[in-house]
């Protein structure tokens, strides 16, 4: 029986809704109370909630995508050993261990994939203004960020979880390092010698005494203070404010960054279109999915669709063809890319934007009330352009003027002749 039967009981909570207790994400968008607790080959087992009440059920390691602490510590289900006794093994870990206490709160940002530590003094359904570590006050949209962490434990998915993994996948050693708790050693300093008084020499003039000798368990880390950089000269930033003219370029580590995350952008598309689908999911989440997938298009985006009941192709506006999607008859529906790669590499072009395009093999399935009988299916090749759309946003310090950005854009999604 389908997993999705199991915990049909549990009522589906928006994405956007904060938690502070032990949560499993699956891989059809939804959410579940409970927790991991054990590995029984390619299965692991659950502990659910239901109406107060747990029971425990097992389920195939690919219907589940994350498990998310009390403490917001995560554990992707991919990543558990193939060996259901250091799988085990790894689950019993994760339950037992804390994460550390901390004084920030963690934003996840999608795109490039990375952590920010933040206090955060205010937030709205648009936006989070925060003060930094440097103690300096900063803002960011939230259409920018995966997920936050915040630092009483409590987690908030503003993506679907299949694109919060890809970004957590990402970013995964910056938030192992933030979570872990740090581990302090002690410095044990023995055998200090007394410094031998220097001998007077002639003239008057006494030589340094030689310094102690110090021996030690442990090796002293000698620190240095650095000496506070002068402000820059008005001429300085003048020419800081005079660069803005030329047009920004990739670096090669960038360039390979921005490359990976235009694929994951596909990805992520891909699982908000299964939410739209997903009519076991309300109203509220379902258009949730399309109001973010239309933030990771360029504004005149156009679908090409076609169907085995419908000869010819049709050109459809973004916007449109996301709803038209939410209102498909089926009762459930999966769509996947496979094969997802470039045809074109990302060239910067002469308005100095990067463009690029790639294709992938898209499976259309919809289901009967059932849950398994296909009522229609179908292959299809398609194409998706993407950009790289650079953008200024002004840095907390005046001295550094603006930086430059770069955020990921899905264009026209074509259909590729076979």
């Amino acid at each position: 029986m389908r997993l999705i039967l199991l915990i049909g009981s549990i009522i589906l909570i928006s994405l956007s809704s904060l938690y502070a207790q032990e949560t499993i994400y699956l891989a059809n968008g939804n959410r579940l109370p409970g927790k991991l607790t054990g590995a029984e080959g390619e299965r692991v087992r659950v502990t659910a909630v239901r109406n107060g009440k747990s029971s425990t059920f097992s389920s195939r390691r690919e219907n589940l995508l994350v498990a998310v602490a009390a403490d917001g510590r995560f554990l992707i289900i991919s990543d558990l050993d193939q060996d259901p006794v250091k799988a085990q093994q790894e689950i019993d870990a994760f339950n037992k261990d804390e994460a550390s206490r901390r004084t920030y709160d963690l934003l996840l940002k999608a795109s490039p994939a990375s952590v920010i530590q933040a206090q955060i003094q205010y937030e709205s359904d648009e936006v989070i203004n925060y003060k930094a570590p440097t103690g300096g006050a900063a803002s960011i949209n939230k259409r920018e960020l995966a997920a936050i962490f915040y630092r009483d434990g409590r987690h908030k998915l503003l993506m679907p979880p299949a694109a919060v993994v890809t970004a957590v996948n990402s970013a995964r050693g910056e938030l192992k390092r933030l979570f872990t708790p740090p581990v302090t050693k002690s410095v044990t300093v023995a055998n200090v010698t007394k410094p031998t008084p220097a001998k007077p020499v002639k003239g008057g003039v006494k030589t340094a005494a030689k310094a102690p000798v110090i021996k030690s368990s442990e090796p002293i880390v000698k620190t240095e203070v650095s000496k506070p950089k002068p402000e820059p000269s008005v001429s300085k930033r003048q020419a800081v404010a005079t660069t803005t003219d030329v047009k920004p370029t990739l670096t090669e580590a960038q360039y390979q960054q921005y490359r990976s995350d235009a694929l994951n952008r596909v990805d992520q598309f891909v699982a908000c279109l299964n939410i739209i689908t997903n009519r076991e999911l309300d109203d509220t989440q379902r258009d949730k999915a399309i109001d973010q997938a239309l933030g990771w298009f360029m504004p005149d985006a156009t679908v090409e669709v076609s169907s085995t009941k419908r000869p010819g192709v049709r050109k459809l506006k973004i916007g449109d063809y996301l709803r038209k999607l939410k209102l498909l008859p089926y009762a459930s529906t999966a769509i996947e890319w496979t094969e997802v790669q470039y045809v074109s590499e990302l060239t910067q072009a002469t308005d100095g934007n990067y463009y690029g395009l790639i294709k992938g093999q898209q499976t259309f399935t919809g289901y009967s009330e059932n849950g398994q009988d296909v009522m229609y299916s179908d292959v299809t090749e398609k194409s998706i352009k993407v950009k790289l759309e650079s953008y200024t946003k002004s840095d907390e310090s005046e001295v550094t003027g603006k930086e430059v950005k770069w955020r990921v854009l899905l264009g026209n999604i074509g259909l590729i002749d076979k």
